[in-house]
This record gives C-alpha cells, structure tokens and sequence, in this order.
C-alpha cells in the first residue's frame, strides 16, 4: 500500500466519524423539550349558581284593541236618504243629529191623520149632544129605548174612531222623529256606509261609529289560563313597543269552537294612546313548582344521548382553582337563559363562557366581568 493510499483511507475514517458524532449531538438536542410543562391558569367569568323551588314562564297570547262601543248605525223606517252631515274622522256628541230622511210623504201623513182627528172630534161631539136630547124624551116617554141605545152605540164608535186617528197621528210623529239619526254616544265616525239619494231599508248600517275614551283588549286564551286568570287583577299587554298594566275585566264562559280559546277583556288605563284593530299581545305569568335555578345558556355544554353538563369552579389539593365537571337536566329555557337541575350543589360557581379552551380539573382565574372570545 503506498503512502497516498494510506492517508486517504485515514481522512475519510476520520470524517465519517465526526459526522456520525455531530448527527448523534442534532438529533438529542431536536428532541429534548424546550417548553415549560407547568399549565398556566386561564382567566374566566362564573356566574352563581342559586337554587330555588319555583320558576316564572312567561306566556304571550295575541289580541285586539276595541272600543267600549263600535255600533253601525242606521234609521230604524225606510226611506230616501235625503242628507247626511257627518263626514269619517267627525267627533260627535250623544244627542247630535246625523243625518236626515225624506219626510215629505210623512208629513202629509201626519196632516191626513190630524185633519181626521178633527173631523171625527166634530161628529163626536154632534152625536153626543143627540144621545142628551134623546135621554131627555126618553124620560118623557116620547122615544123609543132602541133609539137611546142607537144614540150612545153612535158615542161609543165615533170615541173609537177618534182614539184610532189620534194614534195615526202619533205614530206619523213617531215616523218623522225617527226619520232622523241621532248619535247613541260621543263618537268618532269611522266610515259612511250609504250616500245621500240612497233608499235605505229599516236597520240597514248607514254609518259606522267608534265610541271615544275608554278602550279595551279583546284576548283569546287557552281554557288552562282562563281557569288560572282573576277577574280585576292587572296583567300586562305589550302596545306600542312597550308594556302597559290592563285590569282583567271580564273572562268568557264557552270556548270559541274554531280557535279553541276562551275571550278576555281587558281594560286599559286612561291615557293610554290605542287605536281601533290595532293588534295587542297579553303577557300571561304562570308560576311552576320545580327545584332547580337559572343559568346563562353559553355556560351549557352539550353531552352525550341530549345530556347536558357544565363546568364548576373549586378548590384543588394543591390550592388551585380548577374545574370540574356537573351533569345537569334543562327545565325551561327563555331566551338567553335556561332553568337547569341536576348535581349542581347551591352556591356553586359556574364557567359562564368559553368551555371549550376547558376541560375538567384545568387551572383558571376567575375574572370578574371578563369578556371571553370563544
């Protein structure tokens, strides 16, 4: 073997054993670890969890504002619609007229009706002076008694007659008085429902009118609440984005057979801005006997076959506070919140948000009014 045969053989022996060396010094150093394993406690907000023996659910029912009166209407005797001075919108008063008939043809009913009044009156009075002449010769003997008892028939008919005229003569008033429509009540006019030149029929709707003042809410109920409901308790009726209190004034007896509820009115208060058909929702409170308490439904966490559970607060043996898991059962949700029970102890602290950067027994800071992004 030569000498530069020799030196090479030498280097490269040398060179494949400090690479070895070096790969043996890279990869202990990649593997050794570079982060602390000391977990640091995660801040979180907990709200307390308070147990109690009932809860209040809120129930709304649909309804409609309706006057204390809403009438249509119209004369009670035919005839040509011959004027009509209320206009819609009109603010009228009890007593105020409205509208007027043709009274021409009544009139000369009532003249008729009065001229026999007259007439029969006379040919009263004429008989009547003949009966007292005919009892007069009837005492002397000088006529017949078949013509006294002719003379007083005559009293008795013509009397009749005059009774029956002076009933034609009052119903004609009647007809006229009649014949003109006075408001029932103080009132808006809501629409006109026939034009003057019209022939209108008794009871037929001419005008349709809206009381004024008082104002009330016309609810359908289930039967349950309806059994529940006190007649003069307040009760509370969502209006014109808010809330205003209405005395329960009345609660029906039967069951409408197509909604299948039972009508409540309700008074509003004075003051009260309502119109008409608008529509009103009715807040029904019901209190339900159930052991449990309220918790925000962010702090829930789904479980296995519809369970739920959340994450409690605690102490550790070794002072931290860590979290721990409780099986829980949802009563009644509303809204943003739940009615839950289960094994949640009272008082206890529960992780209101964020769970899922938890699992039981990590570490975590409790921070109050922390904003958590999930």
């Amino acid at each position: 073997m030569t000498s530069r045969i020799f030196f090479t053989t030498l280097f490269s022996a040398i060179g494949a054993a400090g690479i070895v060396l070096f790969g043996s010094n890279a990869i202990e150093a990649n593997v050794r670890p570079t982060i602390s394993t000391e977990a640091q406690p995660l801040p979180v907000s907990v709200v307390p969890y308070e147990l109690n023996t009932s809860y209040a659910t809120n129930t709304r029912f649909l309804g409609v504002i309706e006057a204390a009166s809403d009438s249509n209407v119209g004369f009670e005797v035919a005839g040509l619609l011959q004027s009509l001075s209320a206009r819609e919108g009109d603010f009228v008063t009890t007593g105020q007229s409205l509208g007027q008939l043709d009274i021409r043809q009544q009139q000369a009913a009532l003249s008729l009706a009065r001229a026999q009044v007259k007439e029969v009156s006379a040919q009263l009075e004429l008989v009547k002076l003949n009966l007292q002449r005919i009892d007069a010769l009837l005492n002397k003997n000088l006529v017949s008694q078949s013509e006294a008892d002719d003379a007083r028939l005559n009293v008795a008919a013509l009397t009749a007659r005059l009774e029956t005229a002076r009933a034609s003569v009052r119903n004609a008033e009647i007809v006229i008085d009649k014949s003109r429509l006075i408001a029932p009540f103080d009132a808006v006019v809501s629409k006109r429902l026939r034009e003057p030149g019209s022939i209108v029929s008794p009871n037929v709707p001419v005008l349709r009118l809206v009381s004024v003042g008082e104002r009330h809410a016309h609810v359908g109920i289930p039967p349950k609440y309806a059994d529940l409901a006190q007649i003069g308790d307040e009760y509370s009726l969502y209006l014109n984005d808010t809330f205003v209190p209405a005395k329960l004034r009345s609660i029906g007896t039967d069951v409408d057979p197509q909604t299948l509820t039972v009508l409540a009115v309700l008074t509003l208060p004075e003051g009260v801005p309502a119109r008409v058909g608008q529509t009103v929702v009715m807040q029904f409170e019901e209190q339900v006997t159930a052991l449990g308490g309220w918790l925000p439904l962010s702090a829930l966490i789904e479980g296995d076959k519809g369970l739920w559970t959340v994450l409690v607060t605690r102490k550790s043996q070794a002072g931290l506070i860590i979290t721990a898991r409780e099986s829980i059962e949802v009563i009644h949700n509303e809204g943003d919140r739940v009615y839950v029970r289960g094994t949640l102890a009272n008082g206890a602290t529960v992780v209101a948000s964020g769970m899922q950067r938890l699992s039981p027994g990590s570490p975590v800071e409790i921070v109050p009014n922390i904003r958590v992004v999930n």
